[in-house]
């Protein structure tokens, strides 16, 4: 939680302020006491109502001063926390968002979901009760019991003996309850992953009236969050009656010495009440810090998760931001190989493509197709063999450099809320609207301009469009600004043949090397160049022609499309 500190900069006055704000407020409660016990010794005593009544205006005058600085410190804490909780979101957001595909494959998308919100708000909740009682209990437990020792330090003794109780009480439940809430807080991570997954395919499990199924599985993975958080809190949940029984019991021990005393003439009854207060005031001290060591140690948890994101290294990156658009060869991969995880699925493979020519990848499930796109993109590096971009090692260049000279189309289409226009200026903000129809146009979009428009409504996901009409929406992005690549992952499998045949025929007029990755003949037949994939291997390449007589896999594929 410390190493997070360092986004409350800019807030660093207020941090300060808050806690003293309370501090101020912890010293006019423990002049309190005091205070009626002299009320009790002598107003009281002496029948002085004169006396009884100005001594009650000044407490009256601390409560309203001490409640006054005491919301002008919860004010400030309020506010540095959620400045803390903005800072914390942005940064966590903007990492998440550089790190490496390897690394959200790793972690999980709903991992990292429940990181930047659950985990952000329990951090940001921290820092708020902190700045709130960090300063203000300690300083209430030390005041309370040196005043108890001033006003009699035999009886002090029984103060100690109750704050020393109470510490290792809670010290015994926290220790108890930590491992369980930290096990609480990972359960979260398999509850959103599974909410994802039913939101996401809502529409599968409804074909399939797998809803009961869902159902129990969510159920299940919820009830197993509910009683770890059940288990932790019955735990704490004993720190209360436990604390209580003490400071009881410390009460009663009080009031049976102190009433000996007060017998004796050694203490006066006004002392006797003060120290009930100050053993009062020290118990509710106390039981604040042990919330908030548990709210802290929840934070932990969540902090540590936090940084692991924070702290993830980021992906090399080159320094070279100048690209010869001239250059002859676009893309050419050397001997490249690459694994995910454990054995290569891709392996060395070998090919390059010229400007303005276009090379078409085909192969079964599986093969590797995608990987080398992801590859082209810098999404992964490769494990071993050299990738070349514009003449140069791709790995020379800033990602943000090589992806912003192509135009990429994944192979499952992205679009996301809002309208039309929206989603075609993600590729280009400042495009004219003369170019949105013009890529619609060569998407095969018209129909879609035609019945949206450019403002229409198009909702998450782009659930009230068809699956071809997402992809050429997708399509239709790649092509809103000049590139000097086009990627097409699978980019007509939504296609029909006709609609297909329309986009790649239109495609022929814009400038720029190409890369079809499909399973589709159709989609690869008129390419310069097709390289055919099995097993990560490249098993045969050339034109369509001669690996139709040349390649058996590739004539596979053609006998099982007709018309091919």
């Amino acid at each position: 939680m410390f190493k997070l500190i360092k986004f409350i900069k800019g807030k660093t006055v207020g941090a300060i302020a808050a806690p003293l704000c309370k501090l101020i407020e912890a010293i006019a409660e423990l002049a309190v006491p005091l205070i009626v016990a002299n009320v009790i010794d002598i107003g009281i005593a002496d029948g002085d109502k004169t006396y009884v009544i100005k001594y009650c205006v000044i407490i009256a005058a601390l409560a309203v001063g001490g409640f006054a600085i005491s919301v002008t410190g919860q004010y400030l804490a309020s506010k540095v926390a959620l400045f803390f909780g903005t800072r914390l979101r942005e940064n966590t957001f903007k990492r998440i968002n550089a790190l490496p595909a390897a690394t959200h494959d790793r972690i999980g998308g709903a991992s990292l979901v429940t990181r930047l919100t659950s985990d952000t708000v329990y951090c940001q909740n921290t820092l708020n009760m902190t700045l709130r009682l960090a300063l203000r209990t300690p300083f209430v437990i030390i005041g309370a019991f040196v005043m108890s020792v001033i006003i009699d330090p035999i009886l002090a003794l029984i103060f100690l003996a109750m704050a020393l109780t109470l510490a290792c009480i809670m010290s015994c439940v926290l220790k108890i309850t930590l491992p369980r809430i930290k096990k609480a807080q990972k359960t979260l991570d398999e509850t959103a992953r599974l909410s994802a997954q039913s939101l996401g395919g809502a529409r599968v499990i409804r074909a399939f009236s797998k809803q009961a199924h869902a159902k129990a599985e969510f159920e299940k993975a919820a009830d197993n969050t509910a009683k770890t958080n059940i288990s932790a809190a019955r735990l704490s949940a004993l720190l209360t009656p436990l604390a209580f029984a003490v400071v009881n019991l410390a009460i009663i021990a009080t009031l049976w010495f102190g009433g000996v005393k007060v017998e004796n003439g050694g203490l006066s009854q006004g002392e006797l009440v003060a120290l009930i207060n100050y053993m009062t005031q020290a118990f509710f001290a106390i039981v604040a810090i042990g919330n908030v060591f548990t709210i802290f140690t929840r934070s932990s948890a969540c902090a540590a998760r936090i940084n692991e994101i924070l702290d993830a290294p980021l992906p090399e990156d080159g320094d070279e931001t100048d690209v010869d658009i001239d250059a002859r060869e676009v893309v050419r991969f050397d001997n490249v190989s690459f694994a995910y995880d454990g054995d290569y699925d891709v392996r060395g493979v070998s090919f390059s493509l010229e400007k303005d020519k276009t090379l078409g990848i085909i192969g079964g499930t599986g093969s590797g197709k995608t990987t080398i796109i992801n590859l082209i993109e810098r999404f992964y590096s490769p494990n071993d063999g050299e990738i070349y971009f514009c003449g140069k090692p791709a790995s020379r260049y800033r990602a943000d450099v090589v992806r912003g000279n192509i135009g990429y189309v994944p192979q499952r289409a992205a679009v996301v809320a809002g309208t039309l226009d929206k989603n075609l200026r993600i590729a280009a903000p400042d495009a004219t609207e003369e170019r949105e129809k013009r890529a619609l146009e060569l998407a095969q979009a018209g129909e879609l301009l035609a019945s949206h428009g450019l403002d229409g409504h198009v909702a998450a996901g782009g659930k009230n469009l068809s699956g071809g009409q997402r992809q050429r929406v997708n399509i239709a992005r790649a092509l809103m600004r000049d590139n000097i690549l086009y990627l097409f992952d699978d980019a007509t499998s939504a296609l029909d043949y006709k609609t297909e045949r329309q986009f790649i025929n239109a495609l022929k007029t814009v400038s720029g090397a190409k890369i079809f990755v499909s399973q589709r003949i159709s989609a690869v037949s008129g390419c310069d160049e097709i390289l055919v994939l099995d097993g990560g291997e490249v098993v045969g390449r050339g034109t369509h022609e001669t690996l139709k007589a040349d390649c058996p896999l590739y004539a596979e594929f053609c006998a099982s499309q007709e018309g091919a």
